[in-house]
């Protein structure tokens, strides 16, 4: 996999996380332009350019080989989403859950039991959301837009996410 198509992950997961950022500070949050946190928004696009455009990009072409082809798509499509959403959703939203709190400046201790207190209610949210989303993905859109697609669909979760992880205690 070249690093242009890496890249192009990663910068399209920037703005689209970024944008879900600003949308969670200003519009759900109800943050002033006075108090929009713009260093919140760059920490957590810089995430989306880093890691999660292409550790997406690398996970939905491992997936692709993992489940046979010669299957018709809708039931190829579930295999990959139940692969996707116990295999891969739960250590990500993890990793996230502690990335997230810590690139913000917060305490180890503090990120740990904030884990402890919310990661099953985040990761049940996860699944009012995405095992739809990743079908209509895996059975309707081809692979080369499907980090797009899911970017896409993240606006709405990541302003859940943003907001989840960025309270502080």
């Amino acid at each position: 996999m070249s690093l242009a198509v890496l890249a192009r992950e990663g910068r399209n997961a920037a703005i689209i996380m970024g944008a879900g950022d600003m949308i969670a500070q200003l519009a759900i949050e109800k943050k002033s332009f006075k108090d929009y946190d713009l260093g919140r928004t760059a920490r957590f696009s810089a995430i989306g350019f880093c890691i999660c455009g292409p550790v997406l990009r690398r996970w939905y072409i491992k997936l692709d080989t993992l489940v046979a082809r010669e299957q018709p798509v809708f039931k190829r499509s579930i295999k990959k989403m139940v692969l996707d959403q116990t295999c891969f959703a739960p250590p990500f939203t993890l990793f996230l859950s502690y990335l997230v709190p810590l690139v913000n400046g917060e305490r180890h201790t503090t990120i740990v039991q904030r884990i402890r207190e919310e990661y099953f209610s985040i990761m049940q949210r996860s699944y009012m959301l995405w095992p739809l989303a990743q079908v209509i993905n895996f059975s309707v859109i081809p692979i080369n837009y499907q980090v797009f697609y899911v970017q896409l669909v993240a606006v709405i979760w990541n302003c859940y996410l943003s907001i989840a992880l960025n309270k502080q205690k």
